[in-house]
């Protein structure tokens, strides 16, 4: 496993940036702070202490993938496999290149025994390959700089004339359309991250019943770790698909939505 992910430099300060001008209300220095903090307390073996200050900066409103890889690193050092994965996916969603969160993903999931779930649950296709290139922020950033520019081409369009005039619609055309696709991106990403359709199981066993209710069959013991599919709900029961494609039946309380 891969120790800290000190990102306290330009990714991090961005972020924080964003989140006191959208909130008027951060101090970005105040989590800069609390951030290095928590890097600390990981290096110096007090996981506990670096655990509560990297939840801390989520609470804040910091939504950052180095953020959630050194949660997952905590939790992954205390234990707790399944909110390590959770986490992971969650750095992930925010930072789809890091090769370091990608690393200690897979040897979770070798660890558990299964495979990679974005194949298993249909999220690998080519519709979805985007989000893996790059962040919903990032599609965002994409979104504003192409609209910008479509306001700028269509002022060329409106006072120029002949070839120039041609030459600005066409332009303005591929930029409209790399707007539309970047905004329909940025936006999917964001619903991704807060649909909550994924789950990890969080408790060292759990049953997987034939039906929502522990009078029904139970089809297998799940450990702490393996990753779901949400399909429904029913009380404190959750109907969910397994990366094999079973479909059961599993207590709530006993997973992380993702």
């Amino acid at each position: 496993m891969e120790q800290v992910k000190n990102a306290g430099l330009l990714g991090l300060v961005l972020v924080m940036a964003l989140v006191a001008v959208a909130s008027g209300e951060q101090d970005t220095d105040e989590i800069n702070t609390l951030f290095d903090q928590a890097c600390d307390f990981y290096e110096a073996g007090d996981l506990v202490s670096a655990q509560a200050g990297f939840a801390a900066l989520l609470s804040m409103g910091v939504r950052n993938g180095a953020v959630y890889y050194n949660l997952g690193n905590c939790y992954y050092k205390q234990g707790e496999v399944g909110r390590a994965v959770a986490n992971y996916r969650r750095a992930l969603m925010l930072a789809p290149r890091d090769e370091d969160t990608r690393v200690n993903l897979d040897l979770l999931r070798s660890a558990v025994g299964t495979r990679d779930t974005t194949s298993a649950f249909g999220a690998g296709g080519i519709a979805q390959a985007p989000l893996r290139l790059a962040s919903a922020r990032e599609w965002q950033i994409v979104f504003y700089a192409s609209y910008y520019l479509c306001i700028i081409f269509l002022v060329g369009v409106l006072f120029l004339s002949g070839r120039s005039r041609a030459t600005a619609a066409r332009v303005l055309v591929a930029l409209v359309i790399v707007s539309a696709c970047s905004f329909a991106l940025s936006a999917q990403g964001r619903s991704r991250f807060r649909g909550g359709s994924g789950a990890v199981v969080v408790a060292e066993k759990t049953e997987f019943m034939s039906g929502p209710g522990a009078a029904f069959e139970e089809l297998v013991r799940l450990s702490d770790g393996v990753e779901l599919k949400l399909r429904a709900r029913s009380g404190i029961w959750v109907e969910a698909q397994l990366p094999t494609g079973e479909v059961g039946w599993v207590r709530e309380g006993d997973l992380e939505p993702i």
